[in-house]
């Protein structure tokens, strides 16, 4: 995995339907994630449950937050073509992504992701709430 990929920065309005799409196949690998500890925890009864979903909660946190602060894209972000950066260009933090990821909250609110629609159609950079939390943009990479 390449390490932070060059950003093209002021492509953020470029990327709005690849956002859509890296979410769709992050969703994706993050069912294929739950899928198997619901299916075997249920099998195992409470505590197998128990422990397989917080090998499940350990997994999607080091998706989520770890992909994005160490290497700037998630999977779904990096088969698109995305990476994600400060707004002063520099490298995604750790704790920018936690604070980005964290405001999933907010962006899902009320129905599937409407706040974050509506929030990257609204801003000068295209950012969800998470980004303006996280000072972060998504950009092409080069």
């Amino acid at each position: 995995m390449e390490k932070h990929p060059q950003p093209q920065r002021g492509t953020n309005g470029d990327v709005i339907w690849h956002r859509v799409g890296a979410f769709f196949i992050d969703s994706i690998l993050m069912g294929l994630i739950w899928v198997p500890v619901i299916i075997v925890g249920a099998a195992l009864g409470d505590l197998g449950f128990l422990v397989l979903a917080s090998a499940g909660l350990v997994a999607t946190l080091v998706y989520g937050f770890l992909l994005e602060g160490l290497y700037g894209y998630t999977p779904g972000k990096y088969l698109l073509g995305l990476v994600v950066i400060k707004s002063d260009g520099s490298n995604c933090t750790i704790g920018a992504s936690i604070l980005r990821n964290l405001l999933w909250i907010v962006d899902a609110l009320p129905t599937f992701n409407l706040v974050a629609m509506v929030s990257i159609l609204l801003t000068d950079d295209n950012q969800r709430v998470g980004d303006l939390v996280g000072d972060t943009v998504v950009v092409k990479q080069q």
